[in-house]
């Protein structure tokens, strides 16, 4: 069978003219590595509830934190276009830009959008899958979920900086990143979404074979015993768990916390969300997951995994969750040596929310 293009939608035909960049593969320099952030921001449409943990007395600080450190890609949930917009003004316009798909199609509700480094980080495509049955229109909750849930992709190329004797960006190859939010309610929306993944992971290893495809989100799913983390890293996807790559030794139990840190105990999140975990895994009760599987040409490992836990100053913490991070090694890239065209970039019942969809 002839797969299907999961960005225009045309079976990809000898006839069809998608021309992939091409790269060459190269030996790692062993040095080369980059950071990539998964992180809930908890809305700010909670700001009245969370009273002193409202998003208006976080964002400085997560503005700043990113500001400090800057990951070349943080995939943030539960965003607003004006939470994104206010990061990207107080890190700097020149620095950072984003995109992301409300999920309800009304201009200014949630996402699971992409907060990248313009520095080092191009979008080649970015599309927005709504985790739902087929003929489920876009923008309505799937199966037994509360609130529509989406899935959203997009194609980066990486660059690093050049030595300072040769100023520049050196390309080192394109990543397919994955970032979704599951739904806190439905039970059998977050199964059916993570099989939903799972295939979409399987038309990308044909569609895009030279990236590597990294999968991040909030899945209301502990990793202890779960349907939903089995499917995902079952063999047949190829997923590997950047976490479980490393060695973790002393680690945070928990990546949600409900403003309560370190101290938080909880056996249940928000909803259907169990937190309790037989396993004696240290990250057995995380629900912030980075997980990925290799390119033909664009290939890493895991070097780190940190869950960050820095606080506003005599303050709440920057979330309700911690924000997990990942250190990739290069550990074989890219070089670009032709032009790039994907009907998508013409063709787009969803374009971005952001202020750039895509830079070609």
């Amino acid at each position: 069978a002839l797969p299907i293009c999961g960005y225009c939608g045309c079976k990809m035909t000898p006839s069809r003219k998608h021309r992939l960049l091409q790269v060459h593969a190269t030996s790692s320099t062993g040095a080369l590595e980059f950071d990539l952030w998964c992180f809930n921001l908890r809305t700010e449409f909670k700001n009245e509830d969370d009273g002193p943990n409202g998003w208006i007395h976080r964002r400085a600080a997560c503005a700043e934190l990113i500001r400090a450190r800057q990951p070349p890609l943080v995939c943030v949930q539960e965003a607003t276009p004006a939470m994104l917009d206010f990061l990207v003004s107080r890190i700097g316009q020149d620095m950072y830009g984003w995109i992301g798909t409300s999920r309800s199609l009304k201009s200014g509700d949630e996402m699971a959008g992409f907060l990248y480094n313009r520095r080092s980080m191009d979008v080649v495509v970015h599309q927005t899958l709504w985790l739902a049955p087929d003929g489920i229109p876009r923008g309505a909750p799937g199966w037994d979920a509360m609130y529509p849930r989406t899935l959203e992709t997009a194609v980066f190329r990486y660059h690093a900086s050049q030595h300072a004797e040769a100023p520049g960006k050196q390309e080192i190859g394109m990543l397919r990143v994955l970032n979704t939010h599951f739904d806190h309610i439905g039970v059998e929306a977050r199964k059916r979404s993570a099989e939903l993944i799972a295939k979409t992971i399987a038309d990308g290893v044909l569609e895009w074979p030279q990236c590597v495809q990294i999968v991040t989100g909030d899945f209301n799913n502990i990793k202890s015993n779960n349907e939903v983390y089995d499917i995902l890293t079952k063999q047949n996807t190829g997923l590997l768990d950047a976490a479980r790559q490393v060695t973790l030794g002393d680690m945070v139990p928990f990546t949600l916390h409900k403003f309560q840190g370190q101290s938080f105990t909880a056996e249940r999140g928000d909803g259907t969300v169990e937190l309790s975990a037989a396993s004696g895994e240290p990250d057995a009760q995380h629900i912030d997951w980075i997980l990925f599987r290799n390119g033909t040409d664009m290939q890493v490992k895991s070097r780190q995994y940190q869950v960050i836990t820095d606080r506003v100053p005599d303050g709440p913490y920057l979330s309700d969750h911690f924000p997990v991070s990942v250190t990739f090694s290069i550990v074989k890239q890219g070089a670009d040596t032709g032009s790039f065209f994907h009907e998508s970039q013409t063709k787009s019942d969803n374009p971005s929310d952001g202020p750039i969809r895509s830079k070609l």
